[in-house]
């Protein structure tokens, strides 16, 4: 009984950590679309010269590293069955 509990908490928390990683990639991708957009309004890459990185760029990087880190927490292996004492 415990082991059938313990797979049901395993799927639940493999479902949401799918879901964040979705919406961490859907967020990641959202911020390089207003990265683009302030490149263009600047007229230059950013980082490129004088002009440093914007925020957009930073945090796009960033939730696309925590939505890949997302999808490897749920996307592991699963854990060994509890042996009966």
């Amino acid at each position: 009984m415990r082991e059938r509990a313990a797979s049901g908490e395993d799927a639940f928390l493999r479902i949401g950590a799918s879901l964040l990683g979705a919406v961490l990639l859907l967020s990641a991708a959202l911020a390089a679309d207003l990265a683009r957009e302030h490149m263009a309004a600047l007229g230059a890459i950013c980082g490129a010269g004088p002009h440093p990185h914007c925020g957009w760029c930073y945090a796009a990087a960033s939730l696309v590293l925590a939505g890949l880190a997302a999808f490897a927490v749920a996307w592991r292996p699963a854990p060994p069955p509890l042996r009966a004492r």
